[in-house]
């Protein structure tokens, strides 16, 4: 069974989502409408501390 990592904002903190393998997820959060983009290092595994890193980006959406 694979383990799944949080992806939280970058801003607010809030879960925004628990994920397996991917190599790209963009995703707006709901409570303070920044659009978070994480980006895989590379298709291995990587750390959970690799996963948390969420860089945000405001939209005015």
């Amino acid at each position: 069974m694979q383990m799944l990592n949080e992806c939280r904002c970058g801003n607010c903190k809030r879960l925004l989502a628990r994920v397996g393998a991917f190599t790209e997820l963009q995703i707006k959060c709901s409570r303070c409408g920044t659009l978070n983009h994480v980006k895989a290092s590379s298709l291995e595994h990587s750390p959970l501390s690799d996963m948390t890193r969420v860089t945000p980006h405001q939209s005015n959406l």
